[in-house]
């Protein structure tokens, strides 16, 4: 965003910190795609910061108005609107969301390759529906080479893997990203899960242990950094789930290893 646009922006921020409407907002019609933009990214609380607001629906509506003046103000108006279906459990139209984003953009954000393999991921799990499995994971597959040291994509290609009971494939995937990642405790986790199916149960209990201490580290800052778009009030609830299941996850492994 030009220098113009960004101190414009800015000003209208001041007026929302103020409680002034301004529906449309008073901004140059040069500018104004991308000024659109710039709010929506503020209201989907783009810096990932918990004193900022958060509000989904006024970041579709700026990012809805910034689409209708230009299709392509920025490289991450679709993936951000796909992003924002994916929140509201819009699987299907979070799908056409990213499939328009790599029709205007290709992998200029490779990101939405994650995105489709995470979103066709959890449509599968609605329709059980094979091919949705497969998309999802050659879609994983095909984002690894953009982030090959990011544990992310290792740790949901594995749950790809987990949830049709693929769990050998499960653990090269994992292992390699324990190499550069040893104490991430999703890693540990997911590898924890893969070794408890295929027999080695006291080896699962020692990732799970290790997830556990691991886990026990993190704040909720951490978390909603990890994942990004979520609202900031949901962070400490998502980190004690997470912790439940790694606690649940030991006690299966105890009584596997009895």
């Amino acid at each position: 965003m030009g220098f113009i646009a960004t101190l414009l922006f800015a000003a209208f921020i001041i007026y929302v910190k103020h409680d002034v409407e301004l529906d449309p907002y008073p901004v140059p019609e040069a500018m104004q795609a991308k000024v659109y933009y710039q709010v929506g990214q503020y209201y989907f609380n783009h810096d990932g910061d918990p004193a900022l607001p958060y509000d989904r629906e006024l970041a579709r509506k700026y990012f809805l108005k910034a689409a209708e003046l230009d299709a392509k103000v920025d490289p991450a108006l679709w993936y951000q609107l796909g992003r924002l279906a994916f929140l509201d459990g819009d699987m299907t139209g979070a799908l056409q969301l990213f499939d328009k984003q790599i029709e205007l953009f290709g992998e200029e954000v490779p990101s939405v390759l994650y995105m489709q393999g995470l979103t066709y991921g959890y449509l599968a799990r609605r329709t059980s529906d094979p091919s949705d499995w497969r998309k999802a994971e050659l879609a994983f597959i095909n984002y690894l080479p953009y982030a090959p040291h990011a544990p992310w994509t290792r740790v949901d290609l594995a749950w790809i893997y987990f949830s049709q009971g693929k769990f050998v494939e499960m653990i090269p995937v994992l292992e390699e990203g324990l190499k550069t990642h040893a104490h991430n405790p999703w890693l540990l986790n997911m590898y924890g899960l893969a070794l408890l199916n295929t027999g080695e149960s006291e080896r699962a209990l020692e990732q799970f242990l290790a997830a556990q201490a691991q886990a026990a580290e993190l704040t909720e800052l951490d978390w909603g950094q990890n994942y990004p778009g979520n609202h900031p009030g949901d962070w400490g609830s998502g980190l004690n789930e997470f912790r439940s299941i790694i606690g649940k996850n030991i006690e299966l492994a105890k009584s596997s290893s009895q």
